[in-house]
């Protein structure tokens, strides 16, 4: 069997790790309202101790270490209190929060969206700060490929030349301090390193060089963010150049520090380009691909926006007030009695007003210009005019506006699928994927009880007639929501069925049909997830697969994925 971690072991924890830091939550506030209650404290570093634990368990290294990082902060107020401290602990606390939301929901981890938050309770207890790079690894043993050429100056000619070079550097540095022009400026410092890099040649500075202008590339290619701890990090590409003018012999003999190498070569796997010497330097470090900066950047936003539980709030009442307008628009349709349209727009005014909390602005506008057309339309308009029309269109787009908000905060391993009809309900669509999934589960609730059947009955395989009619329904319904992985994994089990258990000449025996048994209740969980909106992520699918690999249908080395 595979063993099941990371996000799927978080779903099973998940209530206890929110009880936990809510209580802690609660302690801290307690605590800064009467300092003398130190006690609180106490059960405060005790819960993030405990935290700390389950973080590493589950392996999330980066919950891990903030947790660690609280307990300490949690136990250091009770000796010197500091306001700083304790509000650096409360959003820690929060930010802890969103980022487990995070993983159960998007089914990822991405520790660096933990780094701010940890270099924030280090500063507040005057500790050093953790690199961006403080959760990648890299082989730091590898050598820029091919080599720089052969030098062909003197030390004191490369120390004359990189003095200028330098200042070329320095001047394209400033701009990007002061925020000015950064793509033109970095542009200017990447054409410097380039330059230095070709007159320095083979020596210890050789593949800093390499690496640092390969980052600046991408950086520029990209766009990346410019962050404080970059900006850090291009001054000290400062220091090293100033090796080359100052050091001599020893700057030519001397490598750059292995942490700024490794920082430099976790930006380089940040770049998304191809074809780059960021691409190369890729390539020549073996660096796995993962998310982009773009990416990254906006999922550190997104953690620093409202919280789920507000977002869900606010997606109810939403939900609420659209649904009263559709009601009223729906007699109206009838000509049941006449319509309040000033009414109708005040409904819409009030939803526009509440889609502006969560930053649909676009949205708003859009409706607000509606609800002025609206206003002033007499009881009896023609519910088939194109005017009354447009109005239920633009309140279609709102409910859809809302089901997007809400499907921000769902599994991102579910069955939804975007929308490009914008005349079509998302709700109405994902009410009849959810119709599909309890469908498919019934399914499979209907092959277990005939397989248990066929094991009671002496492996009588009259018990199986109707299985591969029933696996074919359920693969069906799972290749129209596009589950591939699940879908796989039941046309394996009824081709183990048709072929060994009612076409074998022998019975497949107990361990066969308790491995056969692991695969479906995969599958079934799976979907089970998804009708519960308590994700488990893809890796009950690894379960499933492994044990009909164990049955010999190797899935995963098929090239089939979710």
């Amino acid at each position: 069997m595979v063993a099941i971690t990371n996000t799927t072991s978080l779903t099973f924890l998940k209530e206890a790790i929110d009880t936990t830091l809510t209580e802690a939550e609660n302690q801290l506030e307690a605590f800064s309202d009467d300092r003398s209650r130190q006690d609180e404290l106490q059960h405060c570093a005790q819960a993030f101790q405990q935290l700390r634990g389950i973080c590493q368990v589950v392996e999330l290294p980066a919950a891990a270490l903030m947790s660690e990082e609280m307990a300490l902060a949690a136990r250091e107020l009770q000796d010197k209190v500091s306001d700083a401290r304790i509000q650096a602990l409360s959003n820690a606390i929060v930010l802890l929060t969103r980022y487990f939301d995070y993983v159960q929901l998007k089914n990822r981890t991405l520790p660096a969206l933990l780094i701010g938050g940890i270099n924030e309770l280090r500063r507040s207890g005057g500790k050093g700060l953790i690199q961006e790079s403080h959760f990648f690894s890299a082989d730091l043993s590898r050598q820029r490929s091919p080599e720089a050429p052969q030098r062909e100056m003197s030390v004191s000619e490369l120390s004359d030349l990189s003095r200028r070079l330098r200042h070329m550097y320095q001047v394209g540095l400033l701009g990007v301090l002061r925020g000015q022009g950064n793509a033109t400026n970095l542009k200017l410092m990447a054409r410097a390193l380039v330059r230095l890099d070709r007159a320095a040649g083979q020596c210890g500075l050789s593949r800093f060089l390499w690496v640092a202008q390969a980052v600046l590339t991408a950086m520029y290619c990209d766009q990346m963010a410019i962050t404080p701890a970059r900006k850090a990090l291009l001054s000290q590409y400062d220091r090293q150049l100033k090796k080359l003018v100052y050091d001599g012999d020893q700057a030519v003999t001397e490598e750059a520090p292995l942490l700024l190498i490794k920082e430099s070569l976790y930006l380089a796997s940040l770049g998304s380009g191809t074809g780059t010497a960021a691409a190369e330097v890729r390539g020549v470090f073996g660096l796995e691909r993962g998310v982009s900066d773009t990416v990254l950047q906006s999922e550190l936003a997104l953690m620093a926006g409202a919280r789920g539980s507000v977002i869900r709030s606010v997606a109810g009442a939403l939900k609420d007030e659209i649904n009263q307008v559709k009601e009223t628009l729906d007699l109206a349709s009838q000509g049941v009695a006449d319509t309040d349209y000033a009414g109708v727009a005040g409904g819409l005014r009030r939803i526009a007003s509440t889609l502006e909390m969560v930053s649909k602005e676009h949205e708003a506008n859009l409706l607000r210009e509606r609800a002025d057309k609206v206003a002033d339309w007499p009881s009896d308009v023609d519910a088939d005019s194109p005017d009354f029309h447009a109005l239920v269109d633009d309140l279609l787009a709102a409910e859809n506006t809302v089901a997007s908000l809400e499907r921000s905060l769902a599994p991102s391993d579910d069955v939804r699928r975007d929308a490009t009809n914008t005349r079509i309900s998302l709700y109405q669509l994902d009410d009849a994927r959810m119709t599909v999934v309890g469908e498919c589960r019934a399914g499979l609730a209907l092959a277990k009880r005939s397989l248990a059947s066929y094991m009671e009955n002496n492996w009588d395989p009259m018990h199986l007639t109707n299985l591969p009619g029933t696996f074919a329904s359920v693969s069906g319904g799972l290749m129209f929501l596009e589950l591939e992985r699940a879908c796989a994994v039941i046309r394996a089990c009824r081709t183990h069925i048709e072929t060994r258990l009612i076409g074998g000449d022998e019975p497949p025996g107990q361990p066969a049909m308790e491995t056969l048994a692991d695969a479906l209740t995969g599958v079934d969980y799976y979907l089970e997830s998804m009708e519960e909106q308590k994700p488990i992520g893809e890796g009950v699918l690894d379960v499933s697969e492994q044990a009909m690999a164990e049955l010999g249908y190797p899935l995963a080395e098929r090239g089939t994925h979710g």
